[in-house]
C-alpha cells in the first residue's frame, strides 16, 4: 500500500516541465494600466492586468504540469522562481487551462466467513487526471 501511494504522488507531483523562452521585439516597451499583485520569491506576480509603470518583455515561461493539488499549489512559486533565475523583475499571467488527460480507477474488497454467514464490503473511486498549461511573460521593470 506504501508503494502504491509513493508511486501516485510522484505521478500527480512530477512530469513538470518549465521552460523559459527569451522574447525579442522591435518596439518592447509597454506600461500598464494596473491590476492585482502578488510578491513571490521575491518576484512581482501579476494575475489580472499588468504593472502601472513602463516595462519590457525578457522572455515567456510556458508550464505544463499535473492538475493535482501539490503540483497546482507549486505553479506560482516554480514560476517566479524561474523568472528570477532568468533575469526578470515580475511575471505577468497570459494564459492557463486544464484539461482531462485520463482517470486513474482503485476498488476495495474484503469479505469474511463466520459459519453459514458472509459478511462482504466494497469500496471503489474513479478520478480525473489533469495536466495543466501555463504562459507568463517575464518582465524587466524599466526605471
Amino acid at each position: 500500500m506504501k508503494k502504491l501511494l509513493l508511486t501516485l504522488i510522484f505521478v500527480l507531483t512530477g512530469c513538470a516541465s518549465t521552460e523559459f523562452k527569451p522574447f525579442e521585439a522591435k518596439n518592447n516597451s509597454f506600461e500598464g494600466a494596473g491590476g492585482t499583485k502578488l510578491v513571490v520569491e521575491g518576484i512581482d506576480v501579476w494575475e489580472n492586468g499588468e504593472p502601472p509603470r513602463k516595462y519590457k518583455i525578457i522572455g515567456i515561461i510556458e508550464d505544463e504540469r499535473a492538475g493535482g493539488v501539490i503540483p497546482k499549489s507549486m505553479l506560482v512559486s516554480d514560476i517566479a522562481k524561474k523568472a528570477k533565475d532568468s533575469g526578470g523583475d515580475a511575471i505577468i499571467k497570459m494564459e492557463s487551462n486544464s484539461h482531462i488527460t485520463g482517470f486513474i480507477s482503485n476498488a476495495y474488497a474484503s469479505g469474511n466467513v463466520y459459519g453459514n454467514n458472509v459478511n462482504a464490503s466494497s469500496f471503489g473511486a474513479t478520478s480525473a487526471v489533469r495536466r495543466i498549461n501555463s504562459r507568463f511573460a517575464v518582465i524587466k521593470y524599466i526605471q
